[in-house]
């Protein structure tokens, strides 16, 4: 694998990173058809840049992805899955993570478009507990990101609730976001079944998003 050095005279500016991230519940094929819940995940990335670049998505190892993929201007990327140690050369590995899916290597500036679909295991030490973390990571950059936003829609996992559905009632929301569900890190804003975090005006984000929920499909 190419291992990327970074020289004084290349320039690398993002300007925004915008992350959605789905939240649903697919029925496995085989019996006893379990539900398991999936992440969707999509990623857009606004960047300058001069030199050769690689898109990456982090992975955790307790959500492996079926599949990722990613494009620079509509232009498709190849994408294959690293170790952390086979990619800590690149620099594009998060301390949070053990994997890393790496694109071909591209050159030029635009937006950059990464996809992925995430299968969420059972948490650790609990059968009703489940719990999705996604990581953004961004340093090395020559000026300040503008702005980072990050939205995880829980529509379709609030809906698949059994005897709940859609409701109004204000007693059913604070316990839905306060109880059902538990997000970290503070300082969310919610807009009817999706929740979002925003930075601006960063240096560096090497975050660690964490959404829990009761696993009564388990």
């Amino acid at each position: 694998m190419t291992i990327l050095f970074s020289f004084f005279f290349l320039y690398n500016y993002i300007e925004s990173t915008h992350t959605y991230a789905k939240l649903f519940l697919t029925r496995e094929k085989t019996y006893p058809y379990a539900l398991t819940p999936h992440v969707f995940f999509d990623q857009k990335v606004n960047s300058y840049d001069s030199g050769v670049f690689q898109a990456y998505i982090p992975e955790d190892p307790r959500y492996p992805a079926l599949w990722a993929r990613a494009w620079i201007n509509g232009h498709p990327l190849s994408m294959k899955k690293y170790t952390r140690a086979q990619a800590i050369g690149t620099g594009l590995v998060s301390r949070h993570s053990k994997y890393v899916w790496l694109s071909e290597e591209y050159t030029g500036s635009g937006e950059l478009h990464k996809q992925a679909e995430f299968v969420v295991l059972p948490a650790e030490g609990t059968q009703k507990i489940d719990e999705y973390v996604c990581i953004l990571n961004w340093d090395h950059v020559d000026r300040p990101i503008e702005e980072v936003t990050f939205t995880m829609d829980l529509g379709a996992i609030t809906m698949a609730i059994p005897g709940i559905g859609r409701q109004n009632n204000p007693f059913y929301v604070q316990w839905l976001y306060g109880t059902f569900f538990r997000l970290e890190p503070p300082g969310y804003q919610r807009a009817g079944s999706t929740v979002s975090w925003r930075w601006t005006h960063i240096s560096s984000i090497d975050q660690k998003i964490r959404v829990q929920w009761y696993a009564w499909y388990r």
